[in-house]
């Protein structure tokens, strides 16, 4: 488990004079009267819950900025942006693991904290001294600590039940990541084709580009590929099996036919190519995963970068969900 670094998280609401204080922006200094803003001011409520600006900022000048997610935002909007909006984030969650009575008592905390120090055959002197370097006590460190188990439990019980993932999910994950589908996938392909004769003037040419583009928007209007074959095709072989091609891998098309297929689920089709000789459509059919040693060497750790990323997509749906039910103010103005 790795460390989280300092932040204050707190579900108790503000008492009403001491949020009258918070919220106040300026102050006045010396003779002059220069105005200041004060150190720390509300950013965000969360059903109640105080989020303060400070957070907010240690999150951006000293990480990590994001740790459960930046929803609405996005990871490339304004740091300060991104910070408010990870903290509402992990104020939810947090909320709803009070809410599921998860908690983590201090003897079970300290066994845990030994574990992972003996883990990185770490002494308490020498996690001291690493904490000390990065300006955090180890009281902080106990409270992050703690929070991350909280957070692991709360995952455990709402996220990761819902995570399904088969042995194809890993076997496409494989091929999405590893760019090796030309090699390793099997497809059963249909084919619409509408050919150019070589010497065909500018009309012909103009009649054919607009044949295969009703025959693209008929295949979007929902109409079976093997019909639009029929209707559309040239070629008589074409019309009279649905444009059905015998089975063959990716790496046995042309360089351009395999950039437009290999990426395709089945039941999918391809936008239409054009080539010299024509036009070309291409709907799969089949599609199968023919292995490799490889891939056998990597699926343990494919199919856990796959779970985790699945965990991630279901977290996100998870707090959009919560946020649409909140009571959430953001009251700081960010860039």
């Amino acid at each position: 488990m790795g460390r989280i670094r300092p932040q204050h998280h707190t579900n108790q609401k503000f008492p009403g004079f001491l949020k009258a204080l918070v919220v106040s922006s300026t102050l006045f200094l010396g003779q002059n009267a220069v105005s200041a803003e004060l150190i720390d001011r509300l950013a965000a409520e969360v059903n109640g819950a105080a989020i303060t600006l400070s957070e907010a900022k240690v999150k951006v000048e000293k990480g990590p900025l994001i740790e459960i997610s930046p929803f609405p935002a996005k990871e490339s909007d304004p740091p300060l942006q991104v910070a408010i909006q990870d903290l509402i984030n992990t104020k939810l969650v947090m909320q709803k693991a009070q809410e599921l009575e998860i908690e983590v008592t201090d003897a079970n905390l300290n066994e845990e904290i030994d574990k992972f120090m003996k883990s990185r055959n770490l002494t308490k002197e020498a996690l001291n001294t690493a904490l000390a370097q990065e300006g955090m006590t180890y009281d902080k460190y106990k409270e992050d600590f703690r929070k991350n188990l909280i957070m692991n439990q709360f995952q455990g019980r709402e996220i990761v039940p819902q995570v399904k993932i088969s042995d194809r999910d890993v076997q496409l994950y494989y091929l999405r990541t590893s760019g090796s589908a030309a090699e390793n996938v099997r497809l059963v392909l249909r084919q619409l084709q509408i050919s150019l004769p070589p010497d065909g003037v500018a009309s012909v040419k103009e009649g054919k580009h607009s044949l295969v583009d009703k025959a693209y928007q008929e295949l979007e209007g929902g109409m079976p590929f093997e019909q639009v074959v029929k209707i559309y095709s040239d070629n008589d072989e074409a019309r009279k099996n649905g444009g059905l091609m015998t089975p063959l891998y990716v790496k046995d098309l042309a360089p351009l036919f395999q950039g437009a297929v290999k990426d395709l689920d089945e039941g999918k089709y391809s936008k239409p190519i054009e080539t010299p000789v024509g036009y070309f459509i291409f709907y799969v059919e089949k599609k199968e995963f023919s292995g490799s040693e490889e891939y056998v060497k990597q699926k343990p750790q494919l199919e856990n970068a796959l779970r985790q990323e699945e965990m991630g997509r279901l977290l996100s749906r998870w707090i959009e969900g919560q946020r649409k039910k909140a009571d959430i103010k953001i009251l700081a103005v960010t860039p």
